[in-house]
């Protein structure tokens, strides 16, 4: 395991990502249709603007059951809310040419799940995740 190259070479780049001004509906369905647990927010420079936990957004819906008559409820709750309402504003984000030594002592110390991936431009390129760095090292296993 090489934990001096860089994230790049482990990062996820198949990216779903919100805008700040969409409504939460568009995370419903994002979490609803792939097996992620963070979307980044990004504004129309690809900048990241913040992030939320599938964690995060379901606590919203808290309170609400499967049941039927709550699913409209539910419909109502998403499109009240703006994402910029419920996403954490402050993100930290790292370089693809940082070390994975380095993204996991960041994840590590500050108890993070993700940690997303910006280009010299600030543009968004990725998300590194815990998943990743479990995936890298099953990979030695082989």
């Amino acid at each position: 395991m090489d934990l001096k190259a860089p994230v790049s070479t482990i990062m996820t780049t198949d990216l779903k990502t919100a805008g700040p001004e969409d409504a939460t509906t568009v995370l419903d369905d994002i979490f609803k249709q792939n097996r992620f647990h963070h979307v980044p927010i990004v504004n129309d420079e690809k900048r990241v603007v913040g992030i939320i936990s599938k964690s995060d957004f379901l606590y919203l819906l808290r309170g609400y059951t499967v049941h039927e008559t709550d699913r409209f409820r539910e419909s109502a709750k998403l499109r009240g809310f703006k994402v910029k309402e419920i996403m954490h504003g402050e993100v930290v984000t790292i370089r693809e040419d940082t070390s994975i030594r380095e993204a996991v002592a960041l994840l590590s110390e500050n108890r993070f799940r993700s940690l997303p991936v910006v280009n010299s431009k600030s543009e968004l390129v990725g998300i590194v995740t815990t998943h990743d760095i479990i995936d890298m090292v099953n990979e030695l296993e082989d």
